[in-house]
């Protein structure tokens, strides 16, 4: 793992990694531990009955929410700074989405203002420095009193895993992923503090509902008792619901 604070660059930092893992990890994510096993499951509890709502998938990647959602009865609309993540997800979907090539970080037209019940993001916002955008846009798309659901990494485990400089503030860093078969892929992220995880949220108008340190199931003790037992100890990811303020 490494750090380097003084990255700056418009382009997404993790467009080239995702290009080149979007064919491995949408076939193997929901097998792996941190996947199918801890995030996955905490994010579909949080997300609750989504029956009937409409819902943004933001940072949809292979489209693993979004069938998941569709399979649940919601209408999904979802978008992905990966074209080939996109056309993973349009076949995952069967079409059932209104998907779209976008980057977070920039303005997001194609919401509409106050139509959506929800916002829902996958691992997906740590990607972007300045949350500033995504947030202010998640907040007009949603009607009032809508919520937002997402995940990220947990700072207790982010800073254990690519010990950036200090555990304050926000840091570029980096990591190889050899997991998902193939030429390992140096994956680009940044690693946030706890502060710069709530306080954007209240800046942009939501209130905190819950904040949930995320858990493996069960099931994962009889496929990988390591890995069980290793992220039953230390946090991987957090899983956090805020609803927009009137």
């Amino acid at each position: 793992m490494t750090t380097n604070d003084n990255k700056s660059n418009d382009r997404p930092i993790a467009i080239d990694a995702y290009e080149a893992l979007a064919v491995r990890y949408s076939a193997l994510a929901e097998t792996k531990a941190e996947n199918g096993y801890i995030e996955h499951p905490a994010i579909r509890q949080q997300l609750g009955d989504v029956a009937k709502l409409k819902i943004v998938d933001a940072g949809c990647g292979p489209g693993i929410l979004s069938a998941y959602l569709i399979s649940q009865g919601a209408e999904v609309t979802a978008f992905d700074v990966s074209p080939k993540m996109v056309e993973l997800a349009h076949l995952r979907t069967q079409g059932k989405a209104k998907l779209h090539v976008a980057d977070m970080a920039r303005p997001l037209e194609f919401l509409e203002s106050g139509h959506f019940d929800l916002v829902a993001s996958s691992l997906a916002i740590d990607y972007v420095r300045d949350w500033a955008n995504p947030l202010r846009e998640f907040h007009r798309a949603l009607k009032p009193r809508g919520r937002l659901v997402f995940t990220v990494q947990h700072p207790l485990g982010a800073y254990l895993w690519y010990n950036p400089p200090t555990a304050f503030g926000v840091h570029y860093v980096e990591a190889k992923w050899s997991g998902f078969g193939g030429e390992p892929v140096v994956v680009p992220d940044y690693y946030r503090s706890f502060e710069e995880i709530v306080n954007p949220l209240l800046q942009a108008g939501f209130s905190l509902v819950r904040v949930t340190d995320t858990k493996p199931v069960g099931a994962l003790k009889e496929v990988d008792a390591s890995r069980f037992e290793k992220y039953s100890r230390i946090p991987t990811f957090m899983c956090i619901e805020a609803e927009k303020r009137d």
